[in-house]
């Protein structure tokens, strides 16, 4: 969506003095992952087509979930993402053998206490939604009738399955290779491994969100990482010289589109200048003008993202399988 393939040659160069420079925090990045990882992220942001390919992902996903309240407040906030997550996984790993094991309530509380994720109360409450909303249906178990088992709907799975697609187009499109559209159409299951080795590496200790923290001040609220989205996009669409161009969004349009209020985002950009990620105070969803880490920090975060999808998508073996629960 975003030509950006004649800049491309700016974004990779060592020249500190220019406004995308994407390399100019690799020493503080790096710092914060394993070699291994490091070297797996730095590869996928040194592909050619890497920077296209990630607004046309994000484009695609603003398009995807314009208008749809219910499924923005399901999965567009850190610790509900986690939630959705581990909700999959539950339902994914259960063992028929084990009565006990699945998506019920308590195994989702269990989890999420442990993992720090959410407390009992937004668990029930985030499941009434997911029920209520038609994303989840209940039964009772076969041989317990106390036991109420919980399990996604089609309507749940068939978003799961176009947000995978998006995933695995746009590692096809960095990584060409790889081959994950055509293996996702003829082998769904692709995407349950994908979501299963992610968790059971969350599980194992590892944490999706410390790496970037200028990305998840924006993530870890509602609508955040839409607005964070757009605000980029602009920036890049805008591009001139090796400036990073003040941008404008219209609060209250947006906050309706993503089920937020007008006066939620102003307070997380004002509280995005107070951090020092914007380089002037913003004025109402004007005068917006992100610095230069934020957007190395961006872009940086997606290259981790997509490089920690495609290592367990293609993976042949699962992730070493935690006792999440009993």
């Amino acid at each position: 969506m975003f030509a950006v393939h004649d800049m491309y040659d700016q974004y990779l160069t060592s020249d500190d003095n220019l406004a995308f420079n994407l390399d100019a925090f690799d020493t503080e990045f790096s710092a914060r992952a394993t070699p291994e990882d490091w070297q797996r992220t730095l590869s996928t942001r040194q592909q050619p087509d890497f920077v296209e390919a990630v607004l046309d992902y994000h484009a695609n996903l603003q398009a995807w979930t314009n208008d749809q309240k219910l499924l923005n407040k399901i999965s567009a906030e850190a610790q509900r993402y986690e939630l959705l997550a581990y909700t999959l996984y539950l339902h994914d790993t259960r063992d028929e053998a084990k009565l006990r094991s699945g998506l019920t309530l308590a195994n989702l509380e269990k989890i999420c206490i442990r993992q720090k994720c959410a407390s009992r109360g937004r668990v029930r409450a985030y499941i009434g939604l997911m029920w209520m909303s038609g994303y989840l249906k209940r039964y009772q178990s076969p041989y317990d009738s106390r036991k109420i088992h919980f399990e996604p709907t089609t309507k749940l799975t068939d978003n799961i399955e176009t947000w995978n697609h998006e995933i695995f187009k746009t590692i096809d499109r960095i990584f060409p290779s790889s081959g994950l559209v055509a293996r996702h159409q003829n082998e769904k299951s692709i995407g349950v491994r994908m979501r299963t080795n992610g968790v059971e590496q969350v599980l194992s200790g590892w944490q999706p969100f410390d790496q970037f923290p200028e990305v998840y001040h924006f993530i870890c609220h509602d609508a955040g990482w839409m607005l964070l989205i757009e605000c980029v996009g602009q920036v890049m669409k805008a591009k001139k010289d090796s400036s990073i161009v003040s941008v404008s969004i219209e609060l209250t349009g947006f906050g309706k589109r993503y089920g937020v209020s007008r006066s939620h985002l102003r307070r997380l950009l004002e509280s995005a200048f107070a951090a020092g990620l914007l380089v002037e105070p913003p004025q109402n969803g004007k005068n917006i003008v992100l610095s230069r880490k934020l957007i190395a920090a961006y872009f940086t975060s997606m290259a981790a993202e997509l490089q920690f999808y495609r290592k367990h998508a293609l993976a042949e073996k699962a992730w070493p399988k935690q006792n999440s629960v009993d």
